[in-house]
């Protein structure tokens, strides 16, 4: 009875929320879309998902930074709110209520994906509605676990059960008034993500996230990839990943304010949002490590010739392939040595980027960054040696260590 009683209960106060939902939208369609809510996810004592080298709520945090910073700069009559913009925990319904409280356009939370298997990946945005797969709703459980932690729960989500059928059905009537706007977005948001980003695109999805609960706009929730997937935490947790991932969710909202406001506005491409020295650094990676590999493969053939050679089997050696960059200097941080070789993925590296490693004799070293010139390398030594205090600079050239000097001679005369 207690039961039917409560579902009645909710029932009335979702069609009372559904009609003020659909007061609000018709003043809404009124003005132009000048306010826009960043939510980055979880936050303070709520890391959620964690891999192994970054925190959910730190790739989110950063994220949504590089997000709004793009949106200052780009379209100076949208004003950007924050849901936080430090290491906070916001309740999930509070989130929805700032939006509600300034009467935003839009409403975004960003949020990293995590699974049992390494090998699932992707990105995907949801909309809110009824889950109508298995894995959307354990996507939405995973998100709304959150509640569970939090104080007067009962009466802030007035009495939602995650694991009732009737809860669900009611949660998924709440954002209707806005959902053909909300599919909108979240479809422009992943188009951009399957352009941009090297990830699966998994689609665009409906199901019931507290976070998007009673929001009084177009609202989505955004997985930009999966933190348990090595190669996408990697992405996601760098400098040059997150800047790609916030300049895709930016140009999904000039499209969408386009449509909204009947504007042609130009939209810019992602070589002119990303700041040109992560451009650059990335460049520069991306070239280190096709000559890594160039050495690599010249070495184990090599490796192959001399194999071949001790067991006299006459062999033609194959030719072994020319490095492109023939004057590549580049500069790292060395900032410790051991006997024995550590994974560049190991727990005690995980503060520090583009960790290498390369031996001398019987030691192995390790570096961390990667940059064009000793300046910007000496500017990165003081970050890294906040935890290794002997920490210094040293200089590669076509994946050889040589001297500080030999390199600038080498710049020099390039």
């Amino acid at each position: 009875m207690d039961k039917q009683i409560r579902t009645v209960a909710i029932f009335f106060a979702v069609v009372y929320a559904i009609c003020a939902c659909n007061s609000l939208f018709a003043q809404d369609n009124a003005n132009v879309f000048d306010k826009i809510v960043i939510d980055a996810g979880h936050g303070g004592n709520k890391p959620g998902a964690i891999g192994s080298k970054y925190k959910e709520k730190d790739v989110t945090l950063a994220v949504a930074i590089k997000l709004g910073k793009l949106i200052n700069e780009n379209l100076k009559s949208v004003k950007v709110y924050y849901t936080r913009v430090i290491d906070q925990d916001v309740d999930l319904y509070k989130r929805s209520s700032i939006a509600n409280r300034i009467n935003a356009d839009l409403f975004l939370s960003i949020h990293c994906n995590s699974a049992v298997t390494k090998a699932a990946g992707g990105t995907e945005t949801y909309a809110m509605g009824l889950g109508k797969t298995e894995s959307n709703l354990e996507v939405a459980k995973k998100e709304n676990a959150e509640i569970l932690t939090e104080s007067n729960s009962i009466q802030n989500y007035q009495g939602f059960d995650m694991n009732s059928p009737e809860s669900d059905i009611l949660f998924s009537l709440y954002q209707n008034a806005y959902l053909n706007k909300s599919l909108d977005f979240a479809a422009k948001i992943q188009e951009q993500y399957q352009t941009n980003v090297p990830f699966k695109n998994r689609g665009v999805h409906q199901a019931n996230f507290v976070v998007l609960w009673k929001a009084a706009m177009p609202a989505v929730l955004t997985e930009i990839g999966f933190i348990s997937n090595p190669k996408e935490e990697e992405f996601i947790g760098s400098e040059y990943g997150q800047w790609v991932i916030a300049s895709c969710i930016f140009r999904a909202i000039c499209n969408y304010r386009n449509k909204t406001d009947n504007l042609n506005d130009p939209i810019p491409t992602l070589e002119q949002l990303i700041p040109k020295d992560v451009l650059a650094k990335e460049k520069l990676r991306k070239e280190n490590e096709t000559l890594q590999q160039e050495l690599l493969a010249k070495q184990q053939q090599e490796d192959s010739v001399k194999n071949a050679s001790a067991q006299d089997t006459p062999q033609t050696p194959a030719q072994a392939p020319t490095p492109q960059n023939t004057s590549l200097v580049i500069y790292r941080i060395q900032f410790m040595s051991s006997p024995d070789k550590i994974s560049v993925s190991d727990k005690r590296f995980e503060d520090l980027e583009d960790i290498f490693s390369y031996q001398e004799k019987n030691t192995w070293k390790y570096t961390a960054g990667i940059f064009a010139t000793q300046k910007e390398a000496l500017a990165y030594q003081k970050k890294v040696k906040e935890k290794y205090s002997d920490a210094f600079v040293v200089a590669f050239y076509n994946g050889k260590r040589i001297t500080i000097v030999e390199a600038q001679r080498l710049q020099k005369n390039n």
